[in-house]
């Protein structure tokens, strides 16, 4: 009897626990969390901003995301650069960092994710060190899924364009 009710726990904790020590592959393409809520739909109160708007291929960049005031504090997070749909070049994330780390959707190092949902990593700026493949030649957008806690996320926050050139 009391089966059910045990094993509807345990599967809600899992799920839970899953989601709060980074996104989870599944997330890669559509970018959206599977929080027990649905991504806002106001304007985002974070920006993405790049060190320049052209970048030469195989060269790095520093890409900055921040909240508009002291309260849009980011506390979960996931970071790609895309070619339309398509996921391109790699970040570097310091590995002592607490609050972000890398994550393989298409190759290693393509995604930045966040390790833990605990709030006392929050901050209000990531500046994060993107690595542009060598044989690029397009223009990409940086996109990011920004949490601000477990029922308040953004989905498809985009950079301005940055040219990637040979």
């Amino acid at each position: 009897m009391w089966f059910p009710y045990i094993a509807t726990i345990l599967a809600v904790v899992a799920y839970a626990h899953g989601y709060s020590s980074g996104a989870p592959p599944s997330t890669c393409q559509n970018m959206t969390p599977g929080h027990p809520a649905s991504p806002q739909k106001s304007q985002s109160p974070y920006v993405i901003t790049t060190s320049t708007k052209e970048v030469k291929a195989g060269h790095s960049m520093t890409v900055t995301i921040s909240g508009k005031t002291a309260n849009d504090t980011i506390r979960g997070l996931m970071v790609q650069a895309r070619v339309g749909n398509k996921i391109v070049g790699t970040f570097d994330v310091d590995p002592k960092d607490p609050l972000i780390t890398t994550m393989k959707c298409t190759a290693d190092g393509d995604t930045v994710t966040h390790k833990s949902h605990d709030y006392s990593y929050d901050r209000q700026t990531v500046t994060l060190k993107w690595n542009a493949p060598a044989d690029l030649n397009d223009v990409i957008v940086f996109r990011a899924t920004i949490v601000l806690n477990g029922a308040v996320f953004w989905v498809g926050i985009e950079s301005a364009p940055v040219k990637v050139k040979q």
